[in-house]
């Protein structure tokens, strides 16, 4: 246990003294921290909302038509709070002189034979032959509702007939409010978020032992402590170390939102769930423990750090499986394949976080998938602790896929 502690406080020493190290854990959220409040700041204190100072501002829009048909008697009114107004004109001819005088932005000629062809026409004042036909809604409302005799209630539910409402039977974690913007944009913002302090923690591991082995620091503590201890005392120190990172940057992110609720309606009306960031805590520990092995493996296999790097990719591989399927894990959390996803040790740590974050999931399957997790990352730890052996940290062998998995299952 001296040992372990030993080789653990001298990681925590090599990482904390260095200057790139707090750049890194402090930059990056004070620059997040200062830009949120540049944008919040702009918005003074009006209802305007921060989307309106990224999107330029929506301006009444002005369309022109011609009945020729006689069938378009009724105009919505909800059109001028959606920021619409068509403007009937009785014929062409005074429809050209508004579109000549920026009256109206364009117009449509509905023809006497509208029903029998099924065809109306819009004149624009510019010729673009690269340009194609644009979807108006709100000419598509008004023939609705005018050719369903003015009941607006009818040609709602024929204009959008299906309405899906999802209703979660889990008590114990609500789903999350479909309405809201913000319940697909926090949990895929979960998923990048955690794949990316995984990755960046497991690779300190590999820059560790690479650094270590190429300077033959690794030879002399091999002498004091076994390949175990080695590799449980780095583990701790490091995953303590990306912990705190994490810790940091949800804490800020945690300000953030809060001061975002300010003018942005949904941030200020979305939960997150209670849990989240206990099981945050939990999956990233594990995640890191499962990843940060491998990477010592690969480290002590790898001559120098540039051969190390080369295994990387391979071994990240099931890390990133959740961000194909991150569409699938948000707004289906239940379906077989998000929960064989997020139950399989190597994709867990991410794919169970993104289904905790959408909501709505059993309470016994990020249980289950941590002991998955946990069994996982203790039978790797004592594979990848034979690899530090005399004989395989002096090879200098060119490191592959192959050779890697091959020497970790080896009983020698």
């Amino acid at each position: 246990m001296k040992k372990i502690f030993f080789v653990f406080l001298t990681e925590i020493k090599n990482r904390v003294l260095r200057p790139t190290f707090w750049i890194f854990t402090l930059g990056l959220p004070v620059v997040a921290f200062l830009l949120t409040w540049g944008f919040t700041r702009a918005s003074g204190d009006s209802q305007e909302s921060l989307l309106s100072l990224i999107a330029p501002s929506q301006q009444t829009e002005v369309w022109g038509f011609v009945d020729q048909s006689g069938l378009l008697i009724k105009i919505p009114a909800d059109l001028e709070e959606a920021g619409v107004t068509l403007e009937r004109f009785a014929d062409t001819k005074s429809a050209d002189a508004a579109l000549l005088n920026d009256e109206i932005a364009e117009y449509y000629v509905f023809p006497e034979d509208l029903i029998e062809q099924g065809e109306y026409y819009l004149v624009t004042p510019d010729f673009s032959p690269l340009e194609g036909a644009e979807y108006n809604w709100a000419i598509d409302w008004m023939l609705t509702l005018n050719l369903l005799g003015g009941n607006e209630e009818l040609a709602a539910q024929v204009q959008y007939p299906m309405i899906e409402t999802r209703i979660s039977k889990s008590p114990d974690q609500p789903a999350a409010d479909q309405d809201n913007p913000l319940a697909f944009a926090v949990p895929y913002a979960i998923t990048i978020f955690f794949y990316m302090m995984i990755f960046s923690s497991a690779s300190m591991m590999l820059n560790s032992i690479s650094s270590e082995k190429q300077n033959r620091v690794i030879e002399v503590l091999l002498l004091s402590v076994s390949p175990h201890q080695l590799l449980v005392g780095k583990i701790v120190a490091l995953g303590l170390i990306g912990m705190a990172q994490t810790g940091i940057y949800i804490g800020i992110g945690t300000i953030l939102l809060k001061l975002s609720g300010r003018s942005f309606e949904a941030a200020a009306n979305f939960d997150i769930p209670q849990n989240l960031i206990v099981w945050g805590v939990v999956f990233f520990l594990l995640g890191y423990s499962i990843y940060a092995s491998l990477m010592a493996g690969a480290g002590a296999l790898a001559p120098n750090a540039r051969e190390a790097s080369q295994l990387t990719f391979i071994l990240i591989i099931p890390l990133i499986i959740p961000l194909f399927f991150i569409s699938i894990l948000i707004t289906r959390p239940n379906d077989l394949i998000s929960v064989l996803v997020s139950m399989f040790p190597f994709s867990a740590p991410v794919a169970m976080m993104t289904r905790i974050a959408a909501g709505g999931i059993p309470w016994w399957h990020p249980v289950l998938a941590a002991v998955i997790m946990a069994a996982t990352a203790y039978l790797i730890i004592i594979l990848v602790a034979r690899l530090f052996r005399a004989q395989t940290l002096l090879s200098g062998q060119e490191v592959k896929p192959l050779a890697y998995f091959k020497l970790l299952f080896s009983r020698g």
